[in-house]
């Protein structure tokens, strides 16, 4: 299921950047799938925003 994988990447990304890593740029979702991604990264005190044009629209997460 993609929208089960885009969120398995984004609770990844999340882990890395928790870990050290200073951003992660998600590959491109959909607005459904990138609201659940910012919300996962909401959820871990994480920001996130979108960046790009659709159908190319991706989320990055990052620490303050």
């Amino acid at each position: 299921d993609p929208t089960e994988q885009a969120i398995a990447e984004a609770q990844e990304a999340i882990r890395k950047v928790l870990g050290g890593a200073p951003m992660v740029e998600l590959e491109p979702q959909t607005p459904e799938v990138r609201r659940r991604q910012h919300q996962l990264a909401r959820e871990a005190n994480l920001i996130s925003h979108s960046y790009g044009r659709e159908p190319y629209r991706r989320v990055r997460i990052y620490r303050e």
